[in-house]
């Protein structure tokens, strides 16, 4: 019975500072900052090595902490695309109250569960892109066999859920939305 795979990959830690407190109108100048930002040089595990090297086709986002966790272990992707970018945080203009980013992002991905975010920022389009990523990757399963995709956490988490509801097992997971965290699904045909 063949048996296709698609590794779901957290990029390495980006090397930027979240621990001072900003108002929520100034995370999107640290989102395009954390987005140009370098990674730490700490690699994975042997065991995500052994998956990323085992894998026919690997896909990534077009932001550069994807690919320079690739280039961390001398792996160079066979498809970029934005379809795999981030899931996009709403704007908003709360400018009287300071967090810590990592706090601003759960806030932030709240309410846009809540239906807050415009365009591309919202949910709807954000759940959609996800659907589509997933296709794409079940797509190149189907070709390839076994397919690691090096993504981020929120999409990577949506692509599960479609994985999942499309079915997919998923078999391993470890880390989860941790840095180097990943899931392994499988889908068995006849």
């Amino acid at each position: 019975m063949p048996v296709k795979q698609i590794t779901l990959i957290r990029h390495a830690k980006v090397d930027i500072d979240n621990n001072t407190k900003i108002t929520a109108s100034q995370m999107q100048e640290w989102v395009k900052n954390y987005n140009q930002a370098s990674i730490d040089n700490t690699l994975p595990t042997k065991e995500i090595i052994t998956q990323i090297k085992k894998a026919n086709y690997i896909t990534a986002s077009t932001l550069p902490r994807t690919t320079d966790s690739l280039k961390l272990i001398s792996i160079t992707p066979d498809e970029i695309s934005h379809l795999f970018d981030e899931a996009d945080i709403p704007d908003t203009n709360i400018g009287f109250v300071k967090l810590r980013p990592k706090n601003w992002l759960v806030f932030l991905r709240i309410m846009m569960l809540l239906g807050m975010g415009k365009d591309d920022k919202s949910f709807v389009k954000t759940k959609q892109r996800a659907k589509e990523a997933s296709k794409k990757l079940i797509d190149l399963a189907k070709l390839h066999k076994n397919v690691v995709h090096m993504g981020h956490g929120g999409l990577n988490y949506l692509i599960e859920k479609e994985l999942l509801s499309n079915g997919w097992e998923l078999v391993r997971k470890n880390g989860g939305n941790d840095n180097w965290g990943y899931q392994i699904f499988r889908y068995k045909t006849n």
